[in-house]
């Protein structure tokens, strides 16, 4: 059996930011005209006069939470109460990943539909059920399945585009994992080659039409081209996520990303800046060719994300065992063992010195 968790909406274009208070009240019908907004400071700065007046137009009150720190459970569940206490008919998510993540996460506690309204395309967390949950200090803490994805996405195009450059070249790496990252099979189900084939179609365009969109982002240039690569990130990557079936869809990379947030000194770097360095350590470990993998790290440098160890805030052996064992333990659901823990880290450190040796030539 496959099942398929998708938004019921998605809106992609230049100013959809005024249409949030429109696609609200079609959320909430004939209800309260009461919303939950939840947001950090930077978007709430961004976009809060928008939504006094808007949102004030159509007889909309809202209760709002600022966001700060990490999505953990607690925070969830504890604006899930304050959004029912406030007789919320909808949550509202605006901001990045994490604000996505706790976002669908109350939604879920507080059994309201949620509206996402991405300022960053550096994951495709407004689009996926999943909630990413973190403890308090950052670290990882489980996966929330959530039984619905957003309502309605929200996705001004130029917000997006205005963002800092570092999360869009950090989401276009993200969604190379979605090709590079799955174990493919002989002989794959239909809903598998579905997954596949939209995997193959985000990273054919974002490796040959991506750094020519970054140049022309930050020149100040949003076309078509920005749209399509905003869309491949938040889209077409969370679209793959959405079917659920039988068949494993994950690697090494996401595993590594979420056993290094143990240390603190990673906070330095993104995910998908993170997710790009177990991207090359995942070709190593499957023995790929040395071509193959020459060719991951040039696709990783044109969009400034081939890191060394270092470089992600991990330069102890210490750190590196203590992640091989948690990516064993914790994410493949597996026996510890002294021969994989030594396999997965020199993986790792094979990977370093293949980023130094490509910075060289």
């Amino acid at each position: 059996m496959v099942s398929i968790n998708t938004p019921e909406l998605y809106i992609n274009e230049s100013g959809a930011i005024h249409k949030v208070a429109d696609y609200t009240e079609l959320a909430i019908g004939n209800r309260n005209k009461r919303a939950y907004i939840i947001w950090s400071k930077t978007p709430r700065k961004l976009v809060k006069e928008i939504f006094a007046t808007e949102f004030s137009d159509k007889g909309i009150s809202y209760e709002e939470q600022l966001f700060e720190g990490f999505p953990t459970d607690a925070k969830a569940r504890s604006f899930a109460e304050k959004a029912k206490e406030a007789g919320a008919e909808v949550i509202i998510g605006v901001g990045g990943g994490r604000v996505m993540d706790v976002t669908k996460a109350t939604g879920t506690y507080a059994e309201l539909p949620v509206i996402t309204v991405p300022t960053v395309a550096a994951t495709c967390a407004a689009w996926a059920a999943v909630s990413i949950i973190y403890t308090d200090k950052g670290d990882f803490d489980k996966f929330l399945f959530n039984p619905k994805s957003a309502k309605y996405i929200v996705a001004d195009t130029d917000i997006i585009a205005k963002a800092p450059i570092r999360f869009l070249k950090s989401g276009i790496v993200d969604t190379f994992a979605k090709w590079y990252e799955p174990f493919y099979r002989e002989t794959p189900s239909f809903t598998m080659q579905i997954s596949t084939y939209t995997a193959r179609l985000a990273f054919d365009f974002l490796r040959t039409k991506g750094p020519q969109v970054v140049e022309q982002v930050e020149k100040g240039i949003v076309n078509e081209d920005t749209v399509s690569v905003i869309d491949s990130i938040i889209y077409l990557a969370g679209n793959i996520g959405s079917f659920v079936g039988k068949e494993a869809f994950s690697g090494l990379a996401h595993p590594f990303y979420h056993s290094s947030r143990r240390y603190g000194s990673t906070y330095i770097r993104l995910h998908g800046e993170i997710v790009a360095f177990a991207l090359v350590m995942q070709g190593v470990y499957e023995k790929r060719s040395d071509e193959e993998i020459a060719e991951r790290i040039q696709i990783l440098q044109k969009f400034d994300n081939a890191y060394t160890l270092e470089e992600l805030g991990l330069s102890e052996e210490e750190q590196l065992i203590t992640i091989a064992e948690r990516m064993q333990s914790e994410f493949e659901g597996k026996q510890i063992t002294k021969e994989e823990t030594e396999k997965l880290v020199a993986a790792m450190k094979e990977t370093d010195r293949l980023v130094k040796e490509s910075r060289a030539k």
